[in-house]
């Protein structure tokens, strides 16, 4: 963890929320001074070794795209960047899943070995600017359902976090139901734009469960968009160097830290929190876009034990 990100984390622990935000933004510029500087030492040393010399990640929250990103910095040279401005929308606003990317943000790295992650939506304006900049992307979504839990288990155990006030004090039922009636349609609409706008051309559109089945065909589709190495080898190591467990500090898959990040890292956890009445709200709400998308053959599914 660098010295940066260190710093933040023992702002938010140490500082009351308000503040905490306060000093998170402040943050986010000196962040980024450090973050450019490392992707051109790292251009000076590997930047021959890449046709493409930006790695673009665009993830639903909750989804894996953090085991993602991490899985793409193992490539020697990449470094992780987060443009100020979005740092700031994602404080003000709780993420980044309605914000446009500026026009010439890719323009500020050049002689730069960059991977940047956002949790941007599919609008035209940002799949025009990644499609006019020749940049290539990966898109990763999540069964919503279990998006809303892992989401439920961060924010109320995140007091800084924007939308913390309307998680605090309640139970897992009541946070679900929260999240239904404030976001749950943003992130189906998120979802429905990426596979309306994306071009397959210079894209993959990966689901957090596929990953989980066989992350290493997935990381291989992954690197060979991005024209990194993708032989077996390195491909293993890598996969094997970002497992839940290492990641997660020794636990087993399934195995759950509601505290931590890395908290559980499975699918179909939401069966063992949707109540009946929750199952009829998320019908209500996605029932047809879970059909679109895959999830379930119909809308009569219920959470097994539910209630």
């Amino acid at each position: 963890m660098s010295t940066t990100k260190q710093l933040e984390k023992i702002a938010r622990r140490a500082l009351p929320p308000a503040a905490a935000r306060f000093a998170k933004r402040l943050a986010v510029y000196p962040r980024y001074a450090v973050q450019a500087k490392r992707c051109r030492e790292g251009f000076r040393t590997y930047g021959d070794r890449y046709p493409q010399k930006i790695l673009f990640v665009a993830g639903l929250p909750k989804s894996g795209t953090t085991w993602l990103e991490k899985m793409l910095s193992s490539w020697p040279g990449f470094g992780e960047v987060l443009i100020p401005e979005v740092a700031a929308h994602e404080m003000r606003q709780g993420g980044s899943d309605r914000y446009d990317i500026p026009e010439n943000i890719f323009a500020r790295f050049k002689n730069m070995l960059v991977l940047t992650k956002m949790h941007v939506h599919g609008s035209e304006h940002n799949a025009r600017v990644l499609r006019e900049a020749g940049v290539r992307y990966v898109v990763l979504f999540r069964d919503l359902r279990d998006v809303a839990v892992s989401n439920t288990f961060y924010v109320r155990n995140t007091p800084w976090h924007p939308e913390h006030p309307h998680y605090a004090g309640k139970d897992v039922a009541d946070c679900l139901a929260v999240f239904a009636e404030r976001t749950l349609e943003d992130y189906a609409n998120w979802v429905r734009l990426w596979a309306q706008n994306a071009d397959p051309v210079v894209s993959v559109i990966l689901r957090y469960e596929e990953m989980l089945v066989d992350v290493e065909t997935c990381l291989r589709r992954v690197a060979s968009l991005f024209e990194l190495d993708a032989s077996d080898a390195t491909i293993r190591e890598i996969a094997e160097k970002n497992s839940f467990s290492r990641m997660s500090g020794g636990r087993s898959r399934g195995e759950s830290s509601d505290s931590n990040f890395v908290r559980k890292g499975v699918a179909g956890d939401w069966r063992n929190h949707f109540t009946p009445a929750l199952c009829d709200l998320y019908k209500a709400k996605i029932g047809r876009f879970l059909v679109d998308f895959g999830y379930e053959p119909d809308e009569s599914w219920s959470a097994e034990g539910a209630g």
